[in-house]
């Protein structure tokens, strides 16, 4: 079943995961985590969005980031290629570094914002890599914690809601973190609702949203699509468009097919006649892919 489009509401806070392909690592050193913040930085430049809290972790990302006015994907999706490219060229490799796609949760901010920050903040405990937070260095609890920040992290919008000044707002940032999430938010943290993965937030947040689902396909074209995969895979739109029949772009003219598919931006018609290639051997590719993601993801 096709997933439903991502949703797209200008100055709305997002829970971002981005993982590594088969939960592989996508960090190896500090440079790696440096090189990627530098992305970090050239990406919110470019595309106007703020990160209130981050987490790299060896093998996926967490982020808390306020949407500006473009899609929240092509700020992703420019970080991330970059990251990739140059992280398969110092490892001497070829192939995906990240999942395909990655998950974006509308969080309703009043009622969530706080529970968010903590679960981003609490993952390396949780995972066993430190016995304290303040040891983990690659996280924003310690910009929360200590007031030493790079400069693309926004964090006044999260200490207002602990306290009138920045002292007294830190005092009960610590206080908040020595308790943790409750299971069932931070599953929702992680998933979304169970009636749509898209959102975390009550009826009447949901009902507010009102026609935004119906819009979100139309903030990205297949243009724009084929445009981005093709970038993350070194090649140009035109060599996809063309007579080749190079397995290797057939592979990517079919990855381009299920992102449509799945994201709401296109048909497998319609794909198929933008590539001037036959629908039905489109549709098989297409299931192959599905299928060796399903084995993947196991």
């Amino acid at each position: 079943m096709p997933r439903r489009p991502r949703l797209h509401l200008p100055g709305g806070l997002y829970h971002v995961i981005l993982r590594g392909n088969g939960r592989r690592e996508i960090f190896f050193d500090a440079d790696d985590r440096r090189h990627w913040e530098s992305l970090i930085q050239k990406g919110l430049d470019r595309f106007e969005h703020r990160i209130h809290a981050y987490c790299w972790m060896t093998n996926h990302v967490h982020m808390a980031i306020q949407c500006g006015n473009l899609p929240l994907s092509n700020f992703i999706s420019f970080v991330a290629s970059q990251y990739a490219r140059s992280t398969n060229k110092k490892l001497n490799r070829s192939g995906h570094l990240f999942e395909r796609r990655h998950r974006a949760i509308l969080v309703q901010a009043d009622s969530y914002l706080k529970e968010l920050i903590r679960y981003i903040h609490l993952n390396p405990l949780r995972a066993g890599l430190v016995e304290a937070l303040s040891d983990y260095e690659w996280s924003s609890h310690p910009a929360y914690a200590s007031g030493e920040a790079p400069n693309w992290l926004t964090l006044d919008w999260v200490l207002s809601m602990f306290g009138e000044t920045r002292a007294d707002a830190r005092q009960r940032y610590a206080r908040f973190m020595q308790v943790d999430c409750r299971r069932s938010i931070d599953d929702e943290l992680r998933r979304g609702q169970a009636d749509d993965a898209r959102v975390l937030g009550d009826e009447a947040f949901i009902t507010s949203l009102g026609s935004i689902g119906h819009r979100a396909a139309t903030h990205q074209t297949l243009d724009d699509l084929a445009l981005e995969v093709a970038q993350q895979n070194g090649v140009s739109a035109a060599e996809l468009k063309s007579l080749s029949r190079e397995r290797k772009f057939s592979r990517i003219r079919a990855e381009i097919a299920l992102a449509a598919i799945e994201g709401g931006v296109a048909t497998n018609a319609e794909v198929a006649r933008y590539f001037n290639r036959s629908q039905s051997v489109l549709s098989l590719a297409v299931s192959r892919l599905r299928k060796r993601a399903r084995g993947t993801n196991k």
